[in-house]
């Protein structure tokens, strides 16, 4: 039985191909195409309304050259006749409220299609020269339909939804299933992604096509397709669009007619034969379609897109939302500029006062024009502000082009008078590289070696510290494993400052990057095998250590230096940082619950460090898919902050970055510190250091020197709230065209911005003999997306917003009157989450425009971080005066 019913399979199959499409004969096919756009709804029911549009037609079909020898090759003309566009409209029937509505659809001049069809397979197209694209994209469409095996297969096809992997399933003789994956584009277009997964978009598609075939010649009675794709905020998948197609074809008749009669042994042949009865000129093209011409929806020039967000990208309004979405759609705009356009804004007298926000948004660009306007209005011999507000935000580009870093390299090479502007070249082009370097392919380019090599040998020639540090620096943000080893010999080194800096940059390296002999050095390190090193390197090395598997042996050599408690600021940072790498970490849980039931370790010689050093990490947002929190380390000398670095996480579940590090460093300061203050040998000194998204930036040194601090106190110069840093960077910016079966295409659009405003102010008084200071860190955050179908004849987007502002204040108060006292605390502000949605519909030529809204709230409340008990004690005892 299994046999007989294989046979009449290939019997079937042979007989479908020898049968299909007889020449003389013309089939008549009703055909409608819908596209809807939404935001992604739990199946089976949208609760939301949509927008789009349909469009209905007859497709005429026959065949007008068969192969002498081969039936199963043909050239088929396919005739659209009647098109005509209905639209979602508020007033359009149940259910489907689509509502006729005129447009150019139905005025243009409709040519034929010509297709190769052989064996199942459209090989090429044929159009008449000047075609309109929409009209040729939607043939391109149809077309795809025709293709089809019938026989249980597995292949790869090409046609308008791209190169895609396709599997057919032959339910019986007259029924088939076709199940499109894994879709390429075939015609270049436009793509980005985040080099990092968690800023990343998420994009999810599905095709599937179902026919229908007649049982008496297997001519395609009805061909359905339906295809969605989902474009979905990887840190924040609630947010986000879906594009919904559907494609109907179905069978309305057929009857004889006298076809022209086409001569030629070959396609070329024929094709040519066309050409000259019809007298038009016949371009040979493939199934693959053309994205169409983006006519602008609700447009402004550049420059009154400017004048419109003057005063919303004024300094002031750093920090703001309003401040992130100026930012986003004066980006969009920008990268449609080209340099004189662009030019001419940034040298306008009027846009003086927002220069350097429209410098943020000419590096965000990241394309060759935006970059030479704005280097062509900097000057890297005159003040450095401006250039290093360009560099900044250059530096954290997601995907830069081999142009620019070559062209900045070429600065950094030249050398500059200025140490900061030089040192932010080279902090530049180091992240720069590392980004490049992150596509596939790039890691093989020149530059990414010549960058390489040359921060390495210049690391290596430096004379002094400071030009150690700055090349330290830079390899942090190079990130790249073959320098590992360069940094290793830093941090063992016996120069204190290069050490703790290039401790940092490995302990910030991916952890594919800590072999087994960086875990050996960083041993040595903390356990002071060959020499003495500061605590802070010590720190950061048993930090490397523990969040990479430590073996049993080493925890218990951590435990017992622990209880030696010659160290006890290092000690109680260190416990703090063990039970919170626990809390995320099985493997330390179980190893550190076995030790502690031995009393040899779980005794208060070990468990009972009374320093008032600490490390945490708190949840700053939760959400179903990312996480947002913090992790720090505070190390306390003397009664006094020495070193404290807060690193601000966002995870996803398989995926995290370091969003943003904020370090503050000091030293010198004993005098502040009574009669038992310990010299730590270094002159007075503090500082900030901030890390955004990866990319160490130039140190914000405060003062320098005691003579500069005591100029401070007297002054009170600090005393006034002071920005240290302030700008507008992107974090999301994914760019995808997708290519629909029905032969049209939908943009898939993701930008991510966040607007910051790093600040700080601190009182001092030699009088009371108490100090306060309060460092404000501001971000507004907006993430967009758009999902848009554009044609000629009508055009439909999505578009979602999701924003927040917030803060995140650290204050220290210090009492050094009798005893020395230091309170610490971290406060985040309530705050709100916005969600907006706006969805349009706009028909070219007509004045018919659908706009939807909607906006949505959700209030996060404040906090204050508790951070370890002594610092609690510390703050009531302070405060209780």
């Amino acid at each position: 039985m299994d046999r007989t019913r294989g046979v009449l399979l290939v019997f079937l199959t042979f007989f479908a191909y020898t049968r299909q499409f007889e020449v003389g004969t013309l089939y008549m096919y009703g055909y409608e195409t819908s596209v809807l756009l939404n935001e992604p709804q739990p199946l089976p029911v949208s609760t939301t309304k949509d927008v789009g549009f349909r469009v209905e037609l007859t497709a005429e079909i026959t065949p007008v050259w068969q192969h002498p020898t081969n039936s199963h090759e043909q050239i088929l003309q396919l005739t659209v006749v009647t098109p005509k566009l209905s639209v979602k409209a508020r007033q359009g029937p149940s259910p489907e409220g689509f509502l006729h509505k005129p447009s150019k659809v139905e005025m243009y001049k409709l040519h034929p299609l010509f297709l190769h069809w052989d064996n199942g397979q459209i090989k090429k197209v044929y159009h008449v020269d000047g075609s309109e694209s929409s009209v040729l994209n939607v043939m391109k469409g149809i077309s795809s339909l025709l293709q089809h095996q019938v026989k249980n297969v597995k292949e790869t096809e090409v046609d308008a939804s791209g190169k895609c992997d396709v599997i057919y399933k032959l339910a019986d003789s007259t029924h088939v299933s076709k199940l499109k994956k894994n879709c390429r584009t075939v015609v270049p277009v436009a793509y980005f992604n985040h080099t990092n997964k968690v800023l990343g978009a998420q994009i999810d598609s599905q095709v599937t096509v179902s026919y229908v075939l007649s049982d008496e010649d297997k001519i395609i009675r009805k061909a359905t397709s339906m295809e969605t794709h989902f474009l979905r905020v990887e840190a924040r998948k609630q947010s986000g669009a879906e594009v919904m197609s559907k494609q109907v074809l179905h069978l309305k008749g057929r009857e004889k007619v006298n076809t022209p009669k086409y001569t030629g042994k070959s396609v070329a042949e024929v094709i040519k034969s066309i050409s000259s009865k019809l007298q038009k000129k016949l371009l040979t093209d493939q199934l693959a379609t053309n994205p169409d011409p983006k006519e602008c929806i609700a447009c402004k020039s550049l420059k009154d897109l400017v004048n419109s967000f003057r005063s919303t990208l004024s300094s002031k309004n750093l920090g703001s939302q309003g401040s992130a979405i100026a930012f986003l759609r004066l980006l969009k705009k920008v990268r449609e500029s080209d340099q004189e356009t662009f030019h001419a804004v940034l040298k306008d007298k009027k846009n003086s006062k927002i220069l350097a926000q429209l410098l943020d948004i000419a590096a965000a660009a990241q394309i060759e024009p935006a970059h030479k306007a704005a280097m062509s209005v900097l000057r890297f011999n005159g003040l450095a502000d401006l250039p290093e507000r360009y560099l900044l935000s250059l530096s954290l580009s997601t995907h830069p082009s081999e142009f620019i870093i070559q062209d900045i390299m070429k600065l950094v090479k030249k050398g500059h008078n200025n140490d900061k502007l030089y040192e932010t070249l080279v902090l530049t082009v180091a992240s720069l590289t590392h980004t490049f370097s992150r596509t596939p392919n790039n890691m093989k380019q020149p530059i990414v070696s010549e960058v390489r090599n040359f921060l390495v040998e210049k690391l290596r020639s430096c004379d002094d510290e400071l030009c150690q540090l700055m090349y330290i620096r830079g390899l942090k943000n190079l990130r790249m494993a073959d320098t590992v080893n360069v940094l290793l010999e830093f941090a063992e080194g016996e120069a204190r400052k290069p050490a703790i800096y290039a401790t940092r940059a490995l302990q910030t390296m991916p952890d594919s990057y800590i072999t087994k002999e960086v875990c050996v050095t960083m041993e040595r390190i903390f356990l002071e095998l060959r020499s003495k090193h500061d605590s802070s390197v010590r720190a950061m090395a048993v930090d490397i250590l523990l969040r990479h598997n430590p073996s049993e042996d080493l925890l218990r050599v951590i435990l017992q230096m622990m209880a030696l408690q010659d160290s006890k600021e290092l000690n109680t940072l260190l416990l703090g940082r063990l039970y919170d790498l626990s809390q995320s970490s099985k493997y330390l849980q179980q190893m550190l619950n076995k030790l502690l039931k031995d009393p040899q370790y779980n005794n208060y010689h070990i468990l009972g460090q009374n320093g008032v050093s600490s490390a945490f990490s708190r949840m700053l947002y939760e959400d179903k898919s990312a996480n947002s929190s913090f992790s720090n380390m505070l190390e306390i000398q003397g009664g006094l902050l020495k070193r404290s670095t807060v690193d601000v996480f966002v995870e996803s579940h398989d995926a995290q970055m370091r969003l943003l590090s904020f370090g503050i460093f000091a030293g010198g300061l004993s005098v502040f510190s009574g009669e038992d203050a310990i010299d730590d040998g270094e002159d007075a000194n503090a500082g900030i250091e901030i890390t955004l998204m990866d990319t160490q930036l130039r140190p914000f040194v405060f003062f320098s020197g005691q003579g500069e601090l005591m100029g401070h106190v007297w002054s009170g110069t600090g005393s006034e709230r002071t920005t240290a840093l302030q700008g507008s960077l992107l974090l999301q910016d994914h760019l995808q065209v997708v290519p629909l079966q029905n032969g049209l295409n939908a943009e898939l659009l993701l930008n991510g911005a966040i607007s910051y405003d790093f600040a700080g102010e601190i009182q001092i008084s030699l009088w009371n003999r108490n100090a306060h200071s309060l460092v404000e860190v501001g971000a507004a955050m907006v993430i967009q997306g758009v999902a848009r179908v554009d044609t000629s004849f009508v055009q439909t987007l999505i578009e979602f917003n999701t924003g927040a502002q917030t803060q995140l204040n650290f204050i220290s108060d210090l009492d050094f009157y009798e005893e020395v006292i230091m309170c610490l605390q971290m406060v985040q502000p309530n705050f709100e989450v916005v969600n907006n949605v706006r969805k349009l519909e706009r028909i070219p030529g007509s004045n018919y425009v659908l706009r939807k809204y909607k906006r949505k709230l959700s209030h996060v409340p404040g906090k204050t971080f508790v951070m370890n008990k002594k610092n609690t004690e510390l703050c009531n005892k302070m405060f209780s005066k």
